[in-house]
């Protein structure tokens, strides 16, 4: 069976969750029954002058690789080449400007259609470029009942069907992750780490309010790190907003702007951190949940994140994205008995080596393949 992915971004790229989550399925399916043709942009890749060698680098015999300078012309050209060589056609984006060419392409020749809209249609997600957005819908729903839709969560499955009542299924998958080395841990720092995209959507603001309230009620310091990058003009312009935030409430010597951080640097920051925080307004999932899991980290996820089963299996807190909340959520945690965090941390690592390692749950990916070709 082929499948082809059309992506904004992939591995090495680490601009977006589909880059690795998608990285670590088409590796873990079984080669002897799928193959894989990956087509990406370059956003989010910093040696941009070695796409080909990039693409090569990570290409096998059943996962073929290839950037592409950007997601014009020339993509939606190799991609209709792909499109005609493929059983399934998986796309991570319903916005991504090839997306329609492509799906158009792939029905007219009765191919297999998935789509995950990855938090797309989550009202904050929406709410950005609006009207074209609006535009771009009506525009897939005209081909709904050929589209089999992925969500990662319940309430995800829930939009994907009030916006498309029609489609030809709605798959409930959450992503999984390949399980990295767990790092040796001599020390845990006293800081929290948030790590993800620096944009409006995630809450960031919120979190370094939070940082200030919880320091005033512990009469100490409460460090934070923010580890990521912006990108985009509105992304940039709000970083700059978090710099002067922090220098008006007095934190710089609490609060660290990071950077982009990835890699085994990426493994050590999380495993040596107290704690991750994400805060965000909304999260169709959140892979760097899965990260910090993986590393024994304890997280703290805002109510518009699915992670219930953070509290559920006493892994972390699930609260609401509030400055009081969070601060009292900070304040409690940071106030926990050394063998309340042990137990917390043990469980951490046990939640996602059971539930999401894709080593043992590629089958679920495989069989939903199957089943809708």
């Amino acid at each position: 069976m082929k499948i082809f992915h059309p992506l904004l971004c992939y591995y090495p790229s680490q601009a977006g969750g589909p880059a690795n989550t998608l990285y670590w399925l088409n590796t873990a399916l079984d080669k002897a029954q799928f193959e894989t043709k990956v087509i990406s942009s370059n956003f989010g890749l910093e040696n941009k002058a070695s796409l080909e060698a990039i693409g090569q680098n990570i290409s096998t015999a059943h996962h073929k690789v290839q950037f592409l300078d950007s997601g014009g012309t020339a993509f939606v050209k190799k991609g209709l080449t792909a499109v005609k060589q493929s059983d399934i056609i998986q796309f991570s984006s319903l916005f991504f400007p090839p997306t329609l060419p492509l799906l158009v392409k792939a029905v007219i020749q009765k191919k297999k259609v998935i789509i995950s809209p990855r938090g797309e249609l989550y009202s904050a997600a929406l709410s950005i470029k609006s009207k074209k957005k609006k535009i771009w819908l009506q525009l897939i729903k005209v081909f709904q009942s050929k589209i089999h839709f992925h969500a990662t969560n319940e309430f995800e499955k829930g939009i994907i069907q009030k916006y498309f009542p029609k489609a030809a299924g709605v798959a409930l998958i959450p992503n999984y992750i390949k399980m990295p080395k767990k790092q040796p841990l001599d020390i845990v720092e006293n800081q929290l780490l948030f790590i993800g995209r620096i944009n409006p959507i995630k809450n960031i603001d919120v979190l370094i309010k939070a940082i200030d309230k919880a320091q005033k009620t512990l009469g100490r310091e409460v460090k934070l790190v923010i580890a990521g990058s912006a990108r985009l003009p509105y992304e940039i312009a709000y970083e700059n907003k978090l710099k002067h935030l922090v220098k008006d409430l007095e934190l710089q010597k609490s609060v660290t702007f990071l950077g982009h951080v990835q890699g085994e640097d990426k493994d050590k920051l999380i495993a040596r951190s107290y704690a991750l925080v994400l805060p965000s307004e909304s999260e169709n999932f959140g892979n760097v949940v899965l990260e910090a899991l993986a590393q024994g980290t304890p997280v703290i996820a805002s109510k518009n994140t699915p992670w219930e089963s953070l509290e559920k299996t006493n892994s972390g807190f699930w609260v609401l994205p509030s400055v009081d909340e969070l601060s009292k959520t900070i304040v409690g945690f940071l106030d926990m008995s050394d063998a309340e965090y042990k137990e917390i941390r043990k469980n951490a690592y046990r939640l996602c080596s059971e539930k999401f390692d894709i080593g043992s749950n590629s089958n679920v990916w495989a069989d939903f393949y199957k089943e809708i070709n």
